[in-house]
């Protein structure tokens, strides 16, 4: 069994090198900790002070069991999350009227919209940065 804790904090400077918000009271820092236990590939992770946790496992091809989400699975559903996390901060920063996370936005100002959203969106920049390769597809829908 083992045991794995984990925190990630915000310095003040690097907030204030890409701040999340331009509402004072969001630009707080946000510190966030999860701890992990298992055995093997299977994991059991959990938010200290909340209530909720989930369980990682892995393909079979790694010696997984494949019986809970895989970190890669849950990787790209924190990035999707982010995103629109992010993306309702933005829209509500900027005047902008979300649908079911369909936008109403026109021309350059959808542009901007997005680009800013991946430029808040702290799982969006984790991806950017660490080498691999990124892509990604917005697309302005009429409400």
């Amino acid at each position: 069994m083992f045991k794995f804790t984990t925190r990630l904090t915000t310095t003040a400077r690097q907030a204030a090198r890409r701040r999340f918000s331009t509402t004072p009271a969001r630009l707080q820092i946000l510190p966030v900790k999860v701890t992990g236990t298992g055995t093997g590939t299977l994991q059991k992770v959990s938010v200290p002070g909340k209530p909720y946790t989930f369980t990682a496992d892995t393909y079979p091809v790694l010696g997984g069991a494949d019986s809970a989400p895989s970190p890669v699975v849950y990787s790209l559903a924190s990035l999707s999350a982010c995103n629109q996390v992010t993306g309702s901060v933005v829209a509500s920063n900027h005047g902008i009227k979300l649908g079911k996370w369909d936008t109403d936005v026109e021309g350059d100002k959808f542009d901007k919209f997005v680009s800013e959203v991946e430029r808040r969106c702290p799982i969006t920049q984790l991806f950017k940065l660490s080498g691999v390769k990124y892509e990604s597809e917005w697309v302005n829908e009429k409400l």
